[in-house]
């Protein structure tokens, strides 16, 4: 898969039916605390600074209702992060300029105040309608993430599971949206700290070295260089891994931080400056019209953040700096009507509400929400938005008594109490299965295989549907599988390390990782060193694929099977190579997968590689491509029963015929054999989701562990027979 369909792939799978979730929203921040003419009012208070955050709220929720009318809404993320950043970097240098110090207990008892309430409220929301409404099979993930939510780290939550193979295809979660917030939260811990250091610092070497009193001039001037430092490294360094990582570059605070600093900068401009550029009215629209463009011309497949985040933050800061009232012929009286100040005042819980109420309708209808449906989630989401704002957000953040002195400590504490409580909630509400089967009721393969099993009585299935995604091979858990776009090698050793009798190595793609549970069972009993080399979506073959996704050769596939080849002669030398694979791409020279000619040239370069090991005295044993049902069969289970026919799939659709294993086979001469291990996997008719009351898929293709190590008996005489090296 290439840069930009990894990432693109990532939100999408992200999205469910019709929806992606990647976009970010507002932790509201304000300069100052209160709505103009409430209670705490400031004659500082940016009116058009409220209507931003609502266009850059109805960007994100426009997006998330129906992508296809904004496929660059998106962007919406990045305008709230200008926002942040100018207002909290506005806040610290207005305070340091005045008194000369920074109260960070103060400004983190201000920060809990203002967004830990609504959060934790909507948290706790979507994790009791997520148990009534989703799949059981997702509440594992969604739980995950609302504990990541609480503790703001979904971010990094989110960018470990762009890059994990298994779970890159997974369903949006309910609260996948806080990863925006999370990226805030970072930056309000990390940022005011850095500002109290480089003032101390500044402050000590100017007392050292320059006339008394110097020292605050010489703390604005550290932090103003600070800053200028933060974005350009920041930015060089998302320029960077956007294109290196794109999917996980979408997530991580690293790449974000400079869109913040943006805003810190302009925050920092001297007054003369701000004068200056708010008398061009026409910069305002220009900026105006930038939002507004990327929200248009930006879509899922743009390599985002990197130079293209540029379009929307520059048109934010453009904003900022020319939209006030002041500028004549600015976009002030828009920006400031009262529709959008409004707007712009619930922005932060109308993010935190609309996501969940979209993702929620549908886990409950099994459809993304229609014409209908979208207004009436977006009347619903505006309704509790500004229900959460009077009731829970302006009680907390304006009571008087929080507010004190003595309290602010407890606001602090407050941050740290209520995540804590959100996730003990989950907590409380989550079982895990053990991993082991009872000792009979389960044959699981031997159903298929004995007829005196095949009848046995009913159990509940096992893996638990809601726990199926954990039931992987030991070498998934430990990281041993490279990435999709990875070029080098993940290499990983099990079995006998101490004293083996033969090295077998595993070289293929996560279907040949379906082998693993029970190599490593037969590698224990006969005391193998088990070497795994296994890359995502990528076959074994010396031909250069297309990856589908992107229509584009799948460059890095084969790098990393050269590689493979050159290591397992030159380094592991193992006595037997045990491959296979699921042929998903075309190859350049016939693009259209799953064809019989894309299946002949697949077939062809897998014999090179075959042919290359057996010169080198390494014996290869091929095991023919698992069946593939093609959806994700726990999903499937947890809305229908066991025996439903949505769940089965005719064994002649999901058995490939003639698959690339035969095809290398036969181009060996017959030297290498193919060990067939599907009337284990399907019956004769259909491929059933349990078998022997065991779980047969945790997704469209890949075994679960548990039914994996039940076709150890089966595999063992095959396996044996074919390459009686084993057998020693």
């Amino acid at each position: 898969m290439s840069e930009t369909a990894s990432v693109s792939a990532t939100r999408e799978r992200r999205s469910g039916p019709g929806k992606d979730a990647t976009a970010g929203g507002p932790a509201s921040t304000a300069a100052p605390e209160a709505a103009p003419g409430g209670k705490g009012a400031s004659r500082d208070f940016r009116l058009d600074i409220q209507g931003l955050r609502a266009i850059a709220v109805t960007m994100v929720v426009i997006y998330h209702l129906h992508p296809s009318l904004l496929a660059g809404g998106f962007a919406g993320v990045d305008v709230f992060f200008v926002i942040s950043g100018y207002l909290i970097t506005g806040h610290l240098w207005r305070v340091y300029q005045k008194t000369g110090s920074v109260s960070l207990v103060d400004f983190w008892g201000r920060r809990a105040r203002r967004l830990v309430p609504a959060s934790a409220l909507v948290l706790l929301v979507s994790w009791l309608g997520a148990r009534l409404v989703a799949p059981s099979t997702e509440l594992n993930e969604i739980g995950t993430q609302i504990r990541a939510s609480a503790l703001y780290f979904q971010n990094w939550q989110l960018a470990s599971e762009a890059v994990n193979y298994l779970k890159s295809d997974g369903p949006a979660t309910p609260v996948q949206h806080f990863w925006s917030l999370s990226v805030e939260e970072q930056f309000y811990l990390v940022w005011p700290l850095l500002f109290v250091i480089a003032t101390i610092v500044a402050a000590v070497v100017a007392r050292r070295v320059t006339r008394p009193g110097a020292g605050r001039q010489a703390g604005l001037i550290a932090v103003a260089a600070l800053t200028i430092a933060l974005v350009a490294c920041s930015l060089a360094y998302s320029v960077y891994d956007t294109k290196s990582d794109p999917a996980a570059a979408y997530f991580v605070t690293t790449t974000r931080m400079w869109e913040l600093g943006v805003g810190g900068l302009l925050a920092m401009a001297p007054a003369g400056f701000n004068r200056v550029v708010g008398r061009h009215g026409w910069l305002g629209w220009a900026g105006l019209a930038a939002v507004i463009t990327s929200a248009f011309t930006l879509s899922g497949t743009s390599p985002f953040p990197g130079w293209l985040a540029l379009i929307p933050v520059l048109g934010a800061a453009a904003l900022i700096a020319c939209g006030s009232a002041r500028g004549r012929y600015s976009p002030a009286p828009l920006t400031s009507a009262r529709p959008m100040v409004f707007l712009g005042g619930i922005s932060y819980s109308l993010y935190l509400w609309h996501w969940p109420i979209i993702n929620l309708y549908s886990d409950w209808k099994g459809r993304a929400p229609d014409g209908l449906a979208c207004v009436v989630i977006v009347i619903v989401s505006v309704l509790l938005a500004w229900l959460t704002k009077i009731f829970v957000e302006d009680k907390i953040r304006l009571s008087p008594r929080l507010a004190g002195h003595g309290w602010r400590s407890v606001s602090v504490a407050l941050a740290a109490a209520v995540p804590v409580a959100v996730v003990s909630v989950y907590l409380a509400s989550s079982v895990s299965w053990n991993g082991q089967l009872p000792p009979t009721g389960y044959p699981g393969a031997a159903a298929l295989a004995d007829v005196a099993q095949a009848s046995v009585p009913a159990h509940p299935v096992l893996p638990p549907i809601a726990d199926a995604a954990a039931d992987m091979p030991l070498y998934w858990q430990d990281n041993c599988l490279a990435a999709n776009t990875a070029t080098t090698e993940k290499v990983c050793v099990f079995g006998d390390t101490k004293n083996p009798v033969l090295t077998v190595a595993m070289v293929g793609d996560s279907v040949d990782g379906n082998w693993f549970p029970s190599l490593e069972q037969l590698a224990l009993q006969r005391h193998w060193k088990l070497v795994t080399d296994l890359h995502g979506t990528c076959e074994w073959t010396a031909t250069l694929l297309i990856d589908n996704t992107t229509d584009s050769p799948y460059t890095a596939c084969q790098q990393w099977g050269e590689a493979a080849l050159h290591d397992v002669i030159t380094t592991i030398k193992p006595d037997v190579v045990i491959t296979s694979g699921l042929p998903e791409d075309g190859t350049v020279a016939h693009p259209v997968p799953e064809t019989p000619a894309a299946f002949a040239e697949i077939g062809a370069g897998m014999a090179t590689y075959w042919d290359d090991l057996e010169k080198h005295g390494i014996s290869v044993v091929a095991i023919r491509e698992t069946p593939f049902i093609g959806f994700t069969e726990p999903d499937c289970l947890a809305k229908h029963s066991r025996t439903a026919v949505n769940c089965m799939v005719p064994t002649a659709k999901a058995v490939l015929p003639d698959p690339p294993t035969y095809r290398a086979a036969s181009d060996t001469g017959g030297k290498v054999k193919v060990i067939n291990m599907d009337r284990f996997i399907c019956g004769p008719a259909e491929c059933d989701p349990v078998v022997g009351n065991v779980l047969v898929y945790l997704d469209g293709k890949h075994l679960t562990a548990t039914y994996a190590k039940s076709l150890t008996k089966y595999l063992k005489p095959r396996l044996l027979h074919a390459v009686p090296l084993l057998a020693k």
